[in-house]
């Protein structure tokens, strides 16, 4: 192995990328004091690990890079990296070529190491050259200072030399490391023997409460079999019970809802009848008045007529024949008269025909009309009772969430229990009117989603879903949430025809659970249609997703989704639904209360028109019988007319004649109005007898109605309360099975027992709380306690066993360590004091030298001693010159060399202080060994450049900034010759 390339760039005086190339053998640096051929020697060592500033020659470790000079800027990095050939693999490293790079950076003072280019750690590299020949403290790199030292160095700072030739220090290094865990050890085993004995002391207490907890606990699991089963019996049971209550009271709602009903029609019914009533009283009052007047009209007319009948009788029974004109023209006016009140009786008769035709359609037509309203009001019952079908599946949907997904459900029906829960997306927002699908759309399976105070809160509502195997939910704690914008596109979109807003706009919610809604909606844009939301999405180059009113999106990167929706699946359209529903049942129920009273009305003009037709049947009867009394008469008449004037007459020629016709006529029309006006009195009064008859039975129905109301509100209130009762005990139920169990009752239901007999089992429930009662505090935790003392007892107890073997082994291996370096330190120190002897005297030219133990009963951490005499001179080191001082170290140096070859060794300016004569034969020992050592040689004497294989001369044609020349002598001297 040798060094075949050194390369710099920002160190020290090297500005520049500088690239060294040396050689196997020696390799010379040569030039002026002050032109930075030492920063190469600083360079080497800083690469091979020196963390010494002071011994880079600094104050701190950055000022090894470049600092500038009057030409050039300061660097803001040194790098220098070494390149060796390891085609022998004397580095352990699997590579025929090793580089070993290290950066320090200026600015952050951050240090990089490299292997081969790949990052690594300084340690990395101590321990890739440890015992090389090129660690720290060994012959790798000497300067002039440490030949110096190396002399007048106590003993012990000498150890470290041979320690390095002897190939000890990863021995050293083992048994450091080895002695540092056997203190960790022993420390580890002292208190691991602490914590055992403590751990004793606390089995035996933990013992007695792990069993009692065991006692507690196996109560309390047959407890939880028992009674869980007795809870989901009790919920089934009150279930069964309360859905046939919910179905009674359903019943008897709609009875009371039929029946309030039917008390506002019969109440406006009672109402609209005392008013007819009262104007039938007016009017037959009237009438009364009328007819009075009448019937003396009447009774004037016919004295009238009873006077002149007199005469005309008088006239007629005379015998005097002088009168027989007389008597002819009193009869013809008789008949006459006859004959007017014949045809007036037939024109009325034909009237009434005429009124009770009429009356016949108008009571047909109003048959027809009650027909409709009855087909018009049950359609309408069963219109109603379809919107409060759709009414109450609406509300089971909104309030009882049928439609959520069962971990959503089972959360919020334990919602109770349960901290921090605030209920789903879909519960505690709505939309603005007209925006409900769009809504929709933009949450999708989101409003299922539940909002919680903590994200603690969340976990356990997941831990209670997967304990209970309730199924899934999605949570959305509101203090981590983070709200979603348009950011820098709003102002784009904002521009933009068809643009609405953002979803959220649109929703109105509680302002703590802004975060979550505006992290659903916040980026959601709303436009008004589909081609607007095409539009807006291509200019956002469809980072968002962009809905409509009715339901159409473009989703983020240009999907398209739209057609109908199912309006059941939204929570939001569900409530609009609802509202409308509502409003459509209250209408329903109006229009249905109308259409009863219209019903109502219809059936009493019914009895009016019938009442009318019979008064007008009766009155068509009389005057029937009135016009054949009339005809009879009028036959009587014609025959005595005949009889008088011995000729036969047309009644059509006498109805012509004048005679008393007005006052006949007068009394015809008295007459028709007096019976006018009784038939409308008595029509009137049949009426209001019937509206008499009508009322008592609508009093008495109320009245009825009424008590059927009050006793069906008392069994309303007593059903609520008992559904009250159901349902209470259902919660609390309920409530025992979450506090106590952590259950759902789905969980419940599929583990409880089936052949349970509830009396017993209700007997074992309170036996089992008594026993439990019994046994006072009890410690669960103990078993888990006692479980991990115990568990940590034995591990401990096994790791202190192990601790044991570890002492002992740690113990044989630094003995065998030791033992190890003792042999080797001793060999390869008694080999190098043979070797110093022979270097000293070949440099001293005679005289003697050797090296001694300082304290020989402790090899391991002796000095070492040098004892020399050069020819001439007494054995005293401290008595020496600078030049013998500095051959002394040399030849312990050579010694070293010749018994441990090092692969590379740096020598700078080590033959400084030796005059000419000395420099040569140190030059020419070199030589010696350059055929296993590479030498790089720092120095300015001409005998040991005259040596050197290849040479560097160092410049600064720049100030402050090193130039390199090499120049290989055999080469320059061919050249020259």
């Amino acid at each position: 192995m040798y060094l075949k390339r050194v390369e710099l760039q920002g160190f020290k005086s090297f500005a520049d990328k500088s690239v060294i190339e040396f050689k196997q053998g020696i390799n010379g640096i040569v030039g002026p004091n002050g032109c930075g051929k030492s920063n190469i020697t600083d360079a080497i060592r800083w690469v091979l690990g020196e963390k010494s500033a002071k011994a880079m020659r600094g104050d701190a470790m950055t000022d090894v890079i470049f600092s500038g000079s009057e030409d050039r800027k300061p660097q803001n990095l040194a790098e220098v990296t070494l390149v060796f050939d390891n085609e022998d693999h004397h580095l352990e490293y699997d590579a025929n070529e090793v580089e070993i790079t290290r950066r320090l950076y200026r600015i952050d003072k951050e240090a990089e190491y490299f292997i081969n280019r790949q990052p690594c750690r300084l340690k990395d590299i101590t321990d890739l050259i440890m015992d090389s020949g090129l660690g720290k403290g060994s012959l790798s790199i000497i300067s002039q200072n440490s030949i110096s030292a190396f002399v007048s160095s106590k003993p012990e700072e000498r150890r470290v030399l041979f320690e390095e030739a002897a190939g000890v220090a990863k021995y050293k290094k083992r048994k450091r490391e080895s002695v540092n865990k056997l203190e960790r050890t022993t420390h580890n085993l002292e208190r691991a023997e602490d914590i055992v004995n403590e751990l004793e002391k606390q089995i035996g207490p933990l013992r007695r409460q792990k069993e009692k907890a065991e006692r507690y606990l196996s109560f309390k699991e047959e407890l939880q079999d028992i009674e869980v089963s007795v809870l989901v019996k009790m919920i089934k049971d009150h279930s069964f019970t309360l859905k046939k209550l919910n179905a009674s009271l359903d019943e008897l709602t709609q009875m009371q809802a039929t029946k309030e009903s039917g008390m506002v029609v019969r109440d406006h019914q009672s109402e609209e009848i005392s008013k007819k009533m009262y104007a039938l009283d007016q009017e037959i009052n009237t009438l009364q008045g009328k007819l009075l007047v009448a019937m003396n009209n009447v009774t004037n007319l016919e004295t009238q007529k009873v006077e002149i009948d007199a005469n005309r009788k008088h006239l007629l029974e005379s015998d005097n024949q002088k009168h027989l004109e007389e008597k002819i023209d009193s009869l013809k006016a008789i008949l006459q008269d006859v004959i007017s009140e014949y045809n007036d009786r037939v024109a009325r008769l034909n009237v009434l025909k005429e009124e009770k035709d009429a009356l016949t359609k108008r009571q047909a037509d109003n048959g027809k009309k009650k027909d409709q309203l009855r087909k018009s009001i049950e359609d309408m019952n069963i219109a109603l009772h379809q919107s409060r079908a759709t009414r109450e599946r609406l509300k089971d949907e909104i309030e009882n969430h049928s439609r959520y997904s069962q971990g959503v459900r089972a959360i919020l029906k334990a919602k109770a229990s349960l901290s921090g829960i605030r209920g789903t997306i879909g519960d505690l927002c709505e939309s603005e009117p007209g925006y409900e699908t769009a809504l929709s759309v933009s949450l999708g399976g989101a409003h299922q989603f539940i909002i919680t105070d903590e994200e603690d809160d969340a976990k356990k509502a997941i831990s209670f879903l997967r304990h209970n195997k309730a199924g899934r939910a999605t949570f959305m704690p509101k203090k981590t949430m983070k709200p979603r914008s348009l950011r820098d596109h709003k102002m784009v979109v904002e521009a933009m025809p068809g643009y609405l807003g953002v979803m959220s706009d649109f929703v109105n919610y509680p302002s703590d659970i802004e975060n979550v809604i505006l992290n659903q909606l916040g980026h959601i844009i709303v436009a008004d249609s589909l081609d607007h939301a095409t539009m807006i999405a291509k200019d956002i180059h469809h980072r968002y997703k962009v809905v409509t009113c009715e339901g159409d999106v473009i989703n983020v990167g240009g999907s398209l989704t739209g057609g109908s929706l199912h309006k059941a699946h939204s929570p939001f359209i569900a409530k609009r639904e609802l509202e409308k529903i509502e409003e459509k049942i209250k209408n329903e129920e109006h229009s249905l209360n109308e259409k009863r009273i219209l019903l109502h009305e219809s059936e009493d003009l019914g009895r009016e028109l019938s009442q009318a037709l019979m008064q007008k049947q009766m009155s068509y009867a009389k005057l029937e019988l009135v016009a054949t009394n009339k005809k009879n008469e009028l036959g009587l008449r014609k025959s005595e007319y005949e009889a008088l004037t011995h000729e036969s007459v047309e009644l059509e020629d006498l109805s012509s004649g004048s005679t008393s016709s007005k006052l006949i006529d007068e009394l015809n029309e008295a007459k028709r109005l007096r019976d006018k006006l009784k038939e409308d009195i008595a029509t009137k009064r049949e009426i209001r007898m019937g509206y008499v008859n009508d009322k008592e039975a609508i009093d008495s129905l109320l009245k009825q109605l009424r008590s059927e109301l009050k006793d069906l509100e008392h069994e309303l209130t007593n059903q609520k309360i008992k559904k009250t009762k159901l349902e209470s005990e259902i919660e609390n139920y309920l409530m025992r099975l979450n506090d106590e169990y952590k259950m759902t009752y789905e969980h419940a239901q599929s583990i409880s027992r089936e052949d349970l007999e509830i009396d017993s089992a209700k007997d074992r429930v309170r036996d089992l709380r008594q026993r439990i009662a019994s046994l006072g505090n009890v410690n669960v935790e103990a078993i888990e306690q006692y479980n991990e003392v115990s568990s940590r007892y034995e591990e401990l107890n096994n790791n202190r066993l192990e601790l044991i073997k570890a002492q002992d082994s740690l113990l044989k291996a630094i003995d065998d360590m030791d033992h190890i370096m003792i042999e080797k330190f001793t060999s390869t120190f008694e080999a190098i004091n043979v070797q110093f002897n022979e270097v000293f005297r070949y440099l001293f030219g005679g005289g003697h030298a050797s090296l001694h133990y300082s304290d020989p009963s402790n090899i391991l951490e002796t000095g070492i001693e040098i004892e020399a005499q050069p020819p001439g001179k007494s054995a005293k080191l401290h008595s020496f010159s600078g030049g013998e001082n500095a051959l002394i170290a040399l030849s312990c140096l050579f010694a070293i060399i010749s018994v441990r070859p090092v692969p590379l060794c740096i020598l700078d300016e080590v033959e400084a202080a030796l005059d000419i004569a000395n420099v040569e034969r140190f030059a020419k020992y070199l030589r010696q060994f350059s055929d296993k050592t590479q030498f790089v040689v720092v120095t300015h004497r001409e005998g040991t450049m005259a040596e050197c294989d290849l040479l560097y001369g160092a410049t600064m044609q720049q100030k402050g900034v090193t130039k390199l020349v090499s120049v290989q002598l055999k080469e320059a001297v061919g050249t020259n010759g």
